[in-house]
């Protein structure tokens, strides 16, 4: 009985003692903003969207301004975090590799509260090697993501060599954003002065928009030196040619950048229930400073939208 109570005994502790405690340390994932912009693949975009965009098209198509993400990690949602991060991950192994899904998110109308998952790219997920105690590099390796094949593009300007857009000002009828070569970009350009008006007022070519249950972004890189007000003419039964306010670009302190605005929002707020709206304008206008040139420079203008549900 003795060596059944000690053999029962000894098979206990040896049980206990070769358990491995689980390792509780964090894994780290290191994001910087590198890593999620200027990271898109646009090599077979022309024949997933059967269109026929040129070099400087495509180039236009791999512009953004992402500035969090949303993360998760084995199927679990580890929120939204502003760039650059270092995010503490639990549960990793030490042999495995993780699962992760790293979604790119920007502040809608440049507002830093109003962060929106970019809902235009494929879905992509990384098998990363995380280790407990560990930080492990992004960069090491690098998001490649991929425009949806569901996501229409009814506007893209580029500026290169001419422009859509048309002059809407008594005041200021000789002006047009004029197509012109700043800091190796190809944009289009308007200078205010005192024999203009110090205003002016823009207009695109009609375009034609979804209405309910899609995602329609209006996406614009800028560098300027004074404020653009932005709008979107669009006719209603009861008001025809009605410039509703989109959102205002403010001067980028001889940055360039970009900005994101939700034209879906606009166009829901005014009732429409119709399956798309015909003939929306996009409408800019800007003033400048008396006595002072005054430079506003876009690089490219774009429309974007893929069904919501």
């Amino acid at each position: 009985m003795r060596k059944y109570l000690y053999l029962v005994l000894s098979c206990i502790i040896f049980l206990f003692s070769s358990c491995k405690e689980p390792d509780l340390r964090a894994a780290y994932l290191q994001i910087d903003l590198e890593d999620v912009n200027n990271c898109v693949d646009v090599t077979d975009f022309n024949e997933t969207h059967a269109l026929n965009y040129d070099a400087e098209q495509l180039a236009s198509l791999q512009q953004h301004n992402f500035t969090h993400v949303n993360l998760y990690v084995n199927g679990r949602n580890l929120g939204c975090w502003q760039l650059p991060c270092k995010v503490p991950i639990l549960g990793t192994s030490s042999t495995d590799s993780t699962d992760v899904v790293i979604l790119p998110c920007f502040r809608k109308t440049g507002m830093a509260n109003t962060v929106q998952g970019y809902p235009f790219f494929n879905v992509l997920q990384k098998r990363l090697p995380l280790r407990p105690g560990e930080t492990y590099d992004l960069s090491q390796n690098p998001l490649v993501y991929v425009y949806s094949p569901i996501a229409h593009f009814p506007y893209l300007e580029t500026f290169n060599n001419s422009s859509s857009f048309t002059p809407n000002d008594s005041s200021s009828s000789s002006l047009s954003f004029q197509p012109t070569i700043i800091d190796g970009r190809s944009v289009g350009a308007i200078t205010l002065n005192d024999g203009n008006g110090q205003h002016f007022i823009v207009e695109s070519t009609p375009v034609t928009l979804p209405t309910r249950n899609y995602f329609v972004y209006l996406e614009v890189t800028y560098k300027t030196e004074a404020n653009i007000e932005i709008g979107l003419k669009i006719s209603t039964g009861a008001h025809a040619n009605t410039v509703h306010p989109v959102g205002g670009i403010y001067s980028s302190d001889g940055e360039w950048k970009t900005i994101y605005f939700d034209l879906a929002s606009i166009i829901t707020s005014y009732n429409y229930t119709g399956a798309a709206v015909t003939n929306a304008i996009l409408d800019l206008e800007g003033s400048g400073e008396k006595g002072k040139e005054t430079h506003f420079y876009i690089d490219n203008i774009k429309i974007i939208y893929e069904p919501s549900v």
